[in-house]
């Protein structure tokens, strides 16, 4: 009975079926086809808002696809005919100290001492190392009256996206990926320049530029010739090639070989051997790299040199900016080492040392790809050669430094070197002011000044780019005890290192860019001013004469990029094979070196302004230290030092 009451209360299911009706129908009534549409529409809508906001995040791991593939027939003479034999240990987990072992098919592939890569063969008029004449077999045109003529557009035109910082970081990364010596160390070579003017000069004085009596600058000072010094080549490291090849005596990667050094002997030099530090001199109650007393030179007054500073650069001391980023990278990999050496007091001074260069190399690859390489290439050609992807290491890549690189378009950075360098104090005010050509080779105002110079650097529009130098570069007047009064024109040297070189013709280069082959001086009105062709005319015999260098400085500049389509194509297809190359790069998995998934993250928070605040007095400085920020009206965008966090927990 109780059973039939429950039954009762809660009502049997063929009893609720008109209700079941009037609800279907309600559900019927609400399908129709408008309101189908309308959900249809809002599902698209829904799917582009997913698509848009993955294909903004997303970040395609595919190798890329446009690449440069060499024509050049001697890659592989010096590895075949001279490479000393290598033993590697496949399991290493560090960077060999000369870039040896990086390849393990090839080990000698972007080692210390190996000549520099090459998109085509060197042209030299006999086949070995004589310059290159033009077609109609007279000498190419004088590089200083090229310099005088064409190249001078003296108007400061300010960049006021970028800093002076820029420059600085360039000159870093080619330092740390080539160096060439001339061929005057350990020679009489700089005494046989001397006598270029005798009846009989020496076989030197073929590269020298001669000078005019009437020449603007040099002219009163009665200087006859700019002295030139050619490169050292293979035959003096005991490997006759044919034609004379160029040695790299640095590693090719980008490794901070700068900071350490490509040679043992150097890093040993370097090192502290206690805590994994590198050996440092106390100034000021400042950290500042050693110094090197071979250097100093302590008599005369304008040109007295007191600091000399030893790093892995033989050229530390060439201009403030380098001398600048050296002390801030030493300081940086002592931070390094004094947080690891916390978190792991049991590590030796070898693996605290080894882990902190790794880090540091690290750094500098992230900080170039992700903040430098967009600014002076711009989206097109960061995406075109696939230099935003994840790093997809290919043995089969040479990762050598190409010689139309180092010996041509990375010098195009040269056009933004600033024609003075500002000093602030913490309220932005300058209080010194120093022309980059007084302090060349003398970096004594840095000591007790860094921070004024990172504030100087970091607050003044940089030079946009142009077809000619900054003025106080290319008529540089010095002055040394001891040492007859000498010139030294950047802008010439830079054309003349090419020629010495052998690098072939800009028509060449620009065909094997992409650029469509021109037949005459017209045919270049694609991306060369009209009076620039003009200009060329008169100096060369045929278009296809023209300097490879000189025709990528006068090239109208890709939108986005800082370079003409020649010399933006050059420098994104090296900066592909540094990375893709390179087994060590700081991305690449699945090898002995490689990071852990943690330490990739940890690593890419890292920025110049991490470093900047770890190494020196700044109290604020913006998130890219290469943009221009004004800090009157976006001090916000400056944020305090107390942000910049170097997060070594992966560790």
């Amino acid at each position: 009975m109780g059973n039939i009451l429950r039954s009762r209360d809660k009502p049997l299911l063929n009893e609720n079926s008109p209700l079941i009706g009037l609800e279907s129908k309600s559900k019927l009534k609400w399908f129709n086809l408008r309101n189908v549409v309308l959900f249809i529409t809002l599902l698209l809508c829904i799917l582009i808002v997913l698509y848009v906001v993955f294909m903004i995040f997303y970040t395609p791991t595919k190798k890329s696809t446009l690449r440069l593939t060499s024509v050049a027939t001697i890659n592989n003479d010096y590895f075949e005919k001279c490479s000393p034999p290598v033993t590697c240990d496949p399991k290493a987990k560090y960077r060999t100290i000369n870039g040896s072992c990086n390849n393990l098919q090839n080990p000698n592939w972007g080692a210390a001492l190996t000549p520099f890569y090459r998109y085509m063969d060197p042209v030299f008029s006999d086949g070995i190392s004589a310059f290159r004449v033009q077609s109609d077999g007279s000498p190419l045109p004088n590089a200083r009256n090229l310099t005088l003529t064409i190249f001078q557009d003296t108007l400061r035109i300010c960049d006021y996206k970028n800093n002076e910082l820029l420059v600085p970081w360039g000159q870093f990364i080619t330092h740390d990926t080539a160096f060439s010596p001339v061929r005057s160390v350990n020679s009489s070579f700089p005494a046989a320049l001397d006598h270029c003017q005798d009846e009989h000069p020496p076989t030197e004085c073929k590269a020298v530029i001669p000078l005019s009596p009437d020449d603007p600058v040099y002219g009163k000072y009665n200087l006859t010739i700019l002295k030139f010094m050619r490169l050292i080549t293979s035959p003096a490291y005991n490997c006759t090639l044919v034609p004379d090849t160029v040695l790299n005596k640095n590693t090719h990667y980008i490794d901070s070989s700068n900071v350490y050094g490509s040679d043992p002997d150097v890093t040993n030099e370097l090192r502290l051997f206690r805590g994994g530090q590198l050996l440092y001199n106390t100034i000021k109650k400042q950290e500042y790299c050693p110094q090197d007393p071979t250097r100093v030179v302590k008599k005369g007054n304008e040109t007295q040199v007191t600091i000399a500073f030893l790093a892995g650069d033989v050229n530390v001391n060439q201009n403030l900016g380098i001398a600048l980023l050296q002390n801030l990278f030493l300081r940086f990999h002592n931070y390094i080492a004094n947080q690891l050496e916390v978190a792991h007091p049991l590590w030796t001074d070898e693996i605290i040392y080894q882990e902190t260069r790794r880090i540091v190399a690290a750094v500098t690859q992230i900080i170039t790809y992700d903040n430098f390489l967009p600014i002076i290439l711009g989206e097109k050609y960061i995406n075109e050669y696939g230099l935003n992807h994840e790093t997809n290491y290919d043995p089969t890549i040479m990762p050598s430094m190409a010689q139309e690189m180092t010996s041509g378009a990375f010098r195009l950075l040269h056009n933004i070197i600033p024609a003075k360098l500002n000093y602030m104090t913490e309220n932005y005010t300058t209080y010194e002011v120093e022309e980059p050509s007084k302090s060349f080779l003398r970096p004594d105002t840095l000591i007790g000044n860094v921070d004024g110079l990172i504030r100087g650097l970091t607050e003044t529009p940089g030079r946009e780019p142009q077809s000619s130098y900054n003025d106080l570069i290319s008529n540089i007047v010095i002055k040394i005890p001891s040492i007859n009064t000498t010139g030294f024109d950047l802008l010439s040297y830079d054309i003349q290192r090419g020629r010495d070189v052998g690098l072939p013709p800009y028509t060449k280069m620009r065909s094997f860019c992409g650029l469509p082959q021109v037949k005459s001086f017209d045919d270049l009105s694609d991306h060369i001013p009209s009076k620039k062709i003009d200009q060329l005319k008169y100096f060369y015999s045929s278009v296809d004469d023209i300097d490879y260098y000189v025709g990528i400085l006068l090239e109208d500049k890709v939108i986005g990029s800082m370079f003409g389509p020649t010399g933006s194509c050059v420098i994104a297809d090296s900066f592909y094979r540094f990375r893709n190359g390179d087994r060590f790069f700081y991305d690449v998995k699945d090898q002995p070196g490689s990071f852990t998934s943690d330490q990739i993250q940890s690593l890419k928070k890292i920025t110049l302004s991490h470093i900047i605040c770890a190494t020196s007095g700044i109290e604020r400085i913006q998130k890219d230290a290469f943009r221009l920020i004004d800090h009157i009206r976006m001090m916000k965008l400056k944020p305090n030092c107390e942000t910049y966090k170097i997060d070594l927990t992966a560790w």
